[in-house]
């Protein structure tokens, strides 16, 4: 049958999208309420149609939890809807944002205070200003990442079995050269800024990665200290910003190998949409 140019691609491209339209899931997560009753956690789980022992595990801890999962988005919105009638802080959230690959503008080297404004440089020199208005939030974590060191090689000593054998049993050992890459891990906080209309970090800071030149007489002894302090000046200067630093305990990226989902960056998403839902909420 003749190749049809220009109807073919069409028909196949709207396959696609009807197809990954279709399969769209439509999660509604919720911050865990403080004290939630026994009568309150069976009403979730009534609405997002779990059982009552899964929502009462869930709704615990400081960090919002997906807990319902819908195929029709309209379903899900409503579902958020009467969680939110229950004074529950719910929003939706589809698969295909926890999917999506977050990076922040810029990853700060450097920081100078100019006056009304912060100044954020990169270590390509990439330079981003931002007024005390500009940032809706600001969050801090704590991250362990796996660096991949060189290849190197590795020298061990085993028996040789062949030569053990025709000495009747005297040990003959050999020397075995291994090749293969060594990693090392990295526990470090991290602090991000957002602006409010973004899922993304307009800029990141790195504990390791950061000059604390800027500090001045505040400038401290160690990168822990002056990590620490570093949160402390971007938070009077960005006086109006929400801030939460949930993700300070126990907090490790990586990724779910079941669901390709990467869990750190979950629950950073996760808090962002909270932290816009109760701003939306509060106009």
């Amino acid at each position: 049958m003749p190749y049809q140019t220009g109807k073919f691609p069409h028909d196949r491209i709207c396959n696609i999208l009807g197809s990954m339209i279709n399969n769209e899931i439509y999660h509604v997560a919720v911050m865990p309420p403080a004290g939630a009753s026994a009568g309150l956690l069976s009403q979730v789980a009534a609405i997002v149609a779990q059982p009552d022992y899964q929502i009462r595990l869930q709704l615990a801890g400081r960090l919002p939890k997906i807990i319902g999962h819908f195929k029709d988005e309209s379903v899900a919105n409503t579902a958020a809807h009467t969680l939110k009638e229950l004074k529950l802080a719910a929003f939706v959230i589809a698969e295909s944002d926890l999917r999506h690959r977050v990076s922040s503008e810029i990853i700060t080297c450097s920081i100078t205070f100019e006056g009304d404004s912060a100044i954020f440089i990169s270590q390509d020199g990439k330079t981003i200003i931002l007024k005390a208005s500009d940032i809706f939030m600001i969050m801090t974590g704590r991250r362990t990442t796996v660096l991949q060191k060189a290849s190197v090689e590795r020298s061990t000593m085993k028996v040789n079995v062949p030569a053990t054998l025709l000495t009747g049993g005297i040990p003959i050992m050999k020397r075995v050269i291994s090749k293969g890459r060594e990693s090392e891990k990295t526990t470090q906080q991290f602090i991000r800024l957002y602006r409010k209309a973004s899922d993304s970090p307009t800029v990141e800071i790195r504990q390791f990665d950061l000059d604390y030149s800027f500090l001045g007489d505040k400038m401290g002894p160690t990168a822990t200290s002056n990590i620490i302090e570093t949160v402390a000046e971007l938070r009077r200067f960005f006086a109006w910003a929400y801030f939460d630093d949930s993700l300070m305990n126990g907090f490790i990226a990586e990724t779910n190998s079941i669901s390709g989902i990467d869990i750190g960056e979950q629950s950073c998403l996760l808090l962002v949409r909270y932290y816009q839902t109760v701003a939306n909420e509060s106009l």
